[in-house]
């Protein structure tokens, strides 16, 4: 049993080593995601103020 609990963690961090992005893409990634968020929110609370509006 503890064998194949080791195999499985193996695996586990073969697949998350893979998937890791490297730190400068990473932080671009972060600021972008964090852009688009805010400009999201900014277009949600325009869209509520529009229909707060019409009523």
């Amino acid at each position: 049993m503890r064998t194949l609990v080791m195999k499985q963690r193996d695996l586990f961090e073969e697949s998350v080593q893979e998937t890791l992005v490297p730190g400068e893409i990473q932080t671009e990634l972060v600021t972008q995601l964090a852009l688009l968020m805010y400009g999201l929110i900014d277009a949600i609370e325009g869209e509520v103020h529009d229909e707060q509006d019409q009523h």
